[in-house]
């Protein structure tokens, strides 16, 4: 016997519904420019400068912004011989303190 249907590529056999083409989405682009913020700003300025050089002023202004707001987090090498000295009774000087504390560590982790 000869199959019909759909899949034999004859006409449907009854109670079937012929399938659903889907149709690919159309794609949109939905990328930011990189100088979107310059260009914006630009557009909300009063224009009294070309684009080019309001970009360059603004782009300064922000890296000048960032750097204003930067806080150096950086742990002195000696800073865990300075707590150390502070809770100690100082009968040495610092120096002699931190000598000693440095080799005590060295000898601490070679144990």
């Amino acid at each position: 016997p000869a199959v019909e249907g759909p899949a034999a590529g004859g006409e449907p056999c009854s109670g079937e519904e012929p399938a659903a083409v889907e149709e690919e989405p159309e794609s949109i682009d939905i990328s930011i420019p990189y100088d979107a913020r310059a260009q914006l700003a630009y557009d909300a300025s009063d224009k009294s400068m070309a684009y080019d050089a309001f970009k360059a002023e603004y782009e300064a202004n922000s890296v000048a912004e960032v750097m204003a707001k930067y806080v150096d987090l950086s742990i002195p090498y000696d800073a865990a011989a300075k707590l150390a000295y502070e809770a100690s009774d100082k009968s040495m000087a610092y120096d002699a303190f931190k000598a000693k504390y440095e080799a005590d560590a060295v000898a601490d982790v070679m144990a």
